[in-house]
């Protein structure tokens, strides 16, 4: 069986990884593809155009207007309004250089390579948990796309069979007070216990989730100290200047025509020259950090309020409760057993469970993540349930009873002897 799953989820269209929700992959994918694409563009403007045009004296031969170019491309410019004087030798210590320019692309594909490293760190983590979460959803696709019946209810027993073993074999082997009090508090709070106590799956995604949210408000700050200027309050700037009607393309933090001085020896002597330069990579630069500050700030309030959401979801037994009521709601077989429904969603599913069934409703549809609950429901039965409710983990589990199937239109069959 496990070895024609994995073939059946080595097709291309089931490839692409889907073991979190949309706000992960909001900052995982999009952003990191974006902010490639703008790498990219920045690279081309300064490989194959012209980044940089000075204004060199007119004794300058075409070998010193190249030179002076160059120069003034890897050397740091500064800003100065054209209405201001030039500022003298004893002041150049105190002008604020335009230092970023060059380094635009390198700077993106770290963040790029930042954003993603959230991802690594919740694969990591669910590697070790004992239970893949992205072979689960897999499945669950292959479920949903399957036109036939058969194939659908063995791929659903497949995705039973695997939580069921996960939710009951993961339990705490030691019995004893301080054994009954860690589980009380995973009971109540799912930053205390691990993989023993039905949370180790959802502390371990909320952590990963902080950390998205830490990246993307860092990203801003970040960019404050590449830039040099107060980047994150940049759009604010934008977005006064064209209320008020004022040219927004016209400041010190991107500026178009900069001043450059260097010196050239000829015959022993030294000769100062203070020329004026076009940075044209800085109209692209502008255009694309404006963009990059409404991105990372609609990032950083879809991760924060997917952060709470997922946090109170985890917090609260009532919730999940009630979303395994809403799930069964339409099978006959879970009527009028809200007790035990409560207890089988805080002794069996417990957080973890219920992290997979929800993530199964995200990313595929809650059809299958329906199924899959009355496939788990349909496990429950009383040697399970006492199992389920112990504090410690008993030495020998029945085995799930392979022959019932778990789908919605086989619910009221006739329950088959467990196999051994």
């Amino acid at each position: 069986m496990d070895r024609l799953f994995k073939a059946l989820l080595s097709f291309k269209e089931v490839k692409i990884r889907t073991d979190d929700d949309f706000a992960d992959r909001l900052s995982r994918r999009y952003t990191t593809i974006l902010l490639v694409f703008f790498t990219c563009v920045i690279s081309t403007q300064q490989l194959v155009g012209k980044p940089i045009s000075c204004w060199c004296p007119a004794h300058f031969t075409a070998s010193h207007r190249d030179y002076a170019n160059t120069i003034c491309w890897v050397s740091n410019n500064y800003y100065q309004p054209i209405t201001k004087n030039i500022p003298r030798p004893a002041e150049q210590a105190r002008i604020k250089r335009v230092s970023y320019y060059q380094w635009v692309p390198l700077v993106l594909l770290f963040q790029a390579a930042v954003y993603f490293i959230p991802c690594l760190l919740w694969r990591f983590l669910n590697k070790r948990a004992g239970i893949d979460v992205g072979a689960m959803m897999d499945a669950a696709k292959v479920c949903q796309r399957s036109s036939h019946t058969d194939m659908r209810e063995k791929t659903l027993r497949y995705i039973v069979n695997q939580m069921d073993r996960y939710l009951l074999k993961q339990r705490d082997l030691r019995t004893g007070c301080c054994v009954r009090m860690k589980h009380a508090l995973a009971n109540y709070c799912c930053f205390v216990g691990g993989r023993f106590y039905g949370n180790y799956l959802t502390f371990s995604y909320l952590v990963v989730k902080f950390v998205y949210l830490f990246n993307a408000i860092g990203q801003l700050f970040l960019l404050d100290f590449f830039l040099g200027i107060n980047y994150h309050w940049y759009g604010i700037f934008v977005l006064n200047k064209l209320i008020q009607g004022e040219d927004w393309t016209v400041s010190e933090r991107f500026p178009r025509v900069t001043l450059c001085d260097f010196k050239i020896r000829s015959n022993n002597r030294l000769h100062e020259y203070i020329i004026q330069c076009v940075l044209t990579v800085n109209l692209f630069n502008e255009k694309i950090f404006i963009f990059i500050w409404f991105w990372f700030v609609f990032v950083s309030i879809a991760t924060s309020f997917n952060f709470a959401r997922w946090v109170m979801r985890a917090l609260y037994w009532s919730s999940q409760i009630r979303y395994v009521k809403k799930q069964l709601r339409s099978f006959e077989t879970t009527k009028r057993q809200t007790a035990a429904l409560t207890k089988f969603t805080q002794f069996y599913l417990r957080r973890d469970g219920m992290f997979i069934i929800r993530l199964i409703s995200q990313n595929v549809d809650d059809l299958v993540a329906a199924e899959a609950m009355l496939g788990l429901w349909e496990n429950y039965t009383p040697e399970r349930r006492m199992l389920a409710e112990k504090a410690g983990r008993a030495p020998k589990i029945p085995t799930a009873p392979s022959e019932r199937t778990a789908t919605a239109t086989r619910h009221d069959t006739t329950r088959r002897k467990e196999v051994v």
